[in-house]
């Protein structure tokens, strides 16, 4: 039986003990960092096949049920969802590609003005997602430093413990403010969009549930693009640099297979009942990891997985994951980094890496880990 975390020899790279436990099968035991005991998926497959089956929840069999947000189960879930589908329309998203393209451009126009040494990951790789956040949310310019700071802290990036939980209080009481307004006097923004929509089915999205949902969007989409950017950045500078780049959509699907598990893995699965899981009996309340880096890595999805190919097509990897919890925000953030790449590789070609991978800093975020800082130079 392995222990988590699992080895990884590079630390840019795929660990191997995934592909030594596909060799006897899908699904392996395993005991978690915390000692728990806990099954592994890790066939691509299987991984598929977990994230969509009801039998298995978000929760623990019988952890009592709290308001409905993008993690939890059932019912109150998919109702929520499909509000929000009615606001995340490729419409409404697409209203926001200009603002997300003009961002992009300027953060890699200030990093180039920073000059070689600067960090990407200050510069370029945070701004941008919590930019775009705050247009999305129609938080105003006066408002947006004070924001960047509670979102950098209540991430675990500045502050430590006091800074965390000081941040997370004066942002969970920022947010009712900002709907409240937003209800008296809607703006061209998504949240005033989420705020509106009702149907004869589902009414419209309670004050709990539109906190939850705005505070979902701040960090289901932050540290996810921030992340992948730096890590992405460190595989193409490996496979022939921005330069090489063919297409910048398929670049960032391959930089998003690869950076999966590296920075952020799925939410564990609980089953709710006994359940025969190819070939294995799972106990109810058994704990289920669903590794969406080993099955981007399977080679029964992607042929030649471990290659980093930023021209690989097709390219049907997990990194969103899959199922009714497949991220809602998914689009906007390919938006987000195909905006980012497309100007880092117009304006500097030639960006790589200033430092060897295993001199980089990493922030060892426990839900979403990535580098801290990345050197460039070009």
């Amino acid at each position: 039986m392995r222990n988590l975390p699992f080895e990884r020899p590079a630390p840019f790279g795929p660990t191997p003990v995934h592909d030594e436990l596909r060799r006897t099968g899908p699904i392996a035991r395993v005991v978690t960092a915390d000692g728990q005991p806990a099954w592994v998926v890790v066939g691509a497959a299987l991984a598929r096949q977990v994230l969509s089956d009801a039998r298995f929840t978000m929760a623990p069999p019988g952890t009592p049920e709290g308001p409905a947000s993008l993690l939890s189960d059932g019912a109150p879930h998919a109702r929520l969802r499909r509000l929000l589908s009615r606001a995340f329309t490729p419409r409404n998203l697409e209203r926001l590609r200009p603002a997300v393209t003009t961002l992009a451009g300027e953060l890699v126009a200030d990093l180039r003005k920073a000059g070689p040494g600067s960090d990407l990951v200050s510069i370029v790789g945070r701004p941008l997602p919590l930019g775009v956040t705050s247009h999305m949310l129609g938080i105003s310019v006066t408002d947006r430093e004070r924001f960047y700071t509670w979102a950098d802290a209540a991430s675990g990036i500045t502050g430590g413990g006091e800074g965390f939980e000081r941040a997370w209080g004066e942002l969970t009481a920022y947010f009712p403010s900002l709907i409240a307004a937003k209800r008296a006097d809607p703006g061209p923004d998504l949240l005033s969009e989420v705020i509106a929509v009702r149907d004869a089915e589902d009414g419209r999205l309670s004050d709990e549930e539109l906190l939850t949902t705005a505070i979902s969007l701040v960090f289901g989409g932050y540290l996810t693009v921030a992340n992948t950017l730096s890590i992405g950045i460190v595989h193409l500078g490996q496979a022939g640099g921005l330069a090489r780049i063919e297409d910048v959509p398929t670049a960032v699907e391959e930089m998003l297979r690869y950076s999966a598990g590296l920075h952020g893995e799925a939410f564990a699965r609980y089953a709710r009942t006994d359940i025969d899981l190819d070939g294995v009996r799972l106990a109810a309340g058994d704990q289920v990891l669903v590794r969406l880096e080993a099955a981007n890595q399977d080679p029964d999805l992607i042929p030649d997985p471990a290659r980093f190919d930023p021209a690989r097509t097709p390219n049907p990897h997990l990194a969103f994951g899959h199922g009714p919890h497949h991220c809602i925000g998914a689009a906007l953030g390919r938006m987000e980094l195909v905006a980012v790449v497309g100007a880092l590789a117009e304006q500097l070609p030639g960006l790589r890496p200033a430092c060897a991978p295993e001199d980089v800093p990493w922030t060892g975020n426990p839900l979403d880990n990535g580098p801290a800082s990345l050197p460039v130079t070009w």
